[in-house]
């Protein structure tokens, strides 16, 4: 399978982020659950997911021979567009997904005396986190998607 330098960005990426946010999610959770964003451990957590992520670009670019970008011609542009709009969509449904959950969370306070649904600030932060990890990956995918199928 022939694999462009473009299409090799958007792989790179893709396992980047994802892999970068399994990290996240998974020794954020351990060291505190999702409740706790300020303490020394999320920070640590924080700057290693940084560094993991920086590290793993430049190794895969290495091992993938990333060369220089081509420019982008009239294709490029258009799948990109399409991908943006894509992404776009996706973030949207999932903000709006949120903003009814909070509101959903706050009318229910006042017809039951306990806490139904009740989502703490870090909570609504990383659902919003997980929002844009998503909408990276739909980015992603549907560049890769749209690349070896075509925009038709």
């Amino acid at each position: 399978m022939d694999v462009s330098n473009r299409e090799k960005s958007i792989w790179i990426e893709l396992f980047v982020s994802i892999g970068v946010a399994i990290y996240y999610f998974t020794n954020v959770f351990s060291a505190g659950g999702f409740n706790d964003i300020i303490s020394a451990e999320v920070g640590k957590v924080i700057i290693n997911a940084i560094l993991i992520s920086i590290a793993a670009s430049i190794i895969l670019s290495i091992i993938f021979k990333q060369k220089d970008p081509e420019a982008k011609d009239e294709r490029d542009k258009a799948i990109e567009a399409r991908a943006n709009a894509y992404a776009y969509y996706a973030l949207t449904f999932l903000i709006v997904s949120i903003i009814i959950h909070i509101m959903i969370n706050e009318g229910a306070g006042y017809f039951f005396n306990e806490d139904v649904l009740r989502v703490s600030n870090a909570q609504t932060m990383h659902f919003i986190l997980i929002a844009l990890i998503i909408a990276g990956a739909v980015k992603s995918v549907t560049q890769l998607f749209c690349y070896r199928r075509g925009l038709s």
